[in-house]
């Protein structure tokens, strides 16, 4: 894989991180249901899946728009021209990290 693909796999982590969890909290779900102590959490806890799996689709998709404005050269990206991560609070100021080449950009030179 070239450093475009990990960058692509670099910002998708978290929407797959999410979806483990969804498919996670519904396994370990229907083994409450069984139990009679944790029986009464079942109907409360059936939201865990969905408010995870929600999150799943909108970074996503937030994602998705990201690497497409990418390849048209659009928003907050690097001078290699991979993805800029959140903002960070650094030593000698805020700064992103670039997803392609894992470069520290400083907020000066992404404004």
């Amino acid at each position: 894989m070239n450093r475009w693909d990990w960058m692509a796999v670099r910002a998708f982590v978290p929407a797959v991180f999410a979806l483990v969890v969804a498919a996670g909290s519904m396994w370990i779900i229907y083994g409450w249901q069984s139990s009679p102590y944790l029986a009464g959490m079942v109907s409360t806890a059936r939201w865990i899946p969905l408010a995870a799996l929600a999150f799943a689709v909108v970074h996503g998709a937030w994602v998705s728009y990201r690497l497409w404005q990418a390849e048209r050269g659009e928003g907050l990206l690097c001078e290699c021209g991979g993805l800029l991560s959140a903002e960070h609070d650094g030593r000698y100021g805020p700064y992103r990290r670039c997803l392609a080449c894992s470069r520290n950009v400083a907020r000066r030179n992404y404004e």
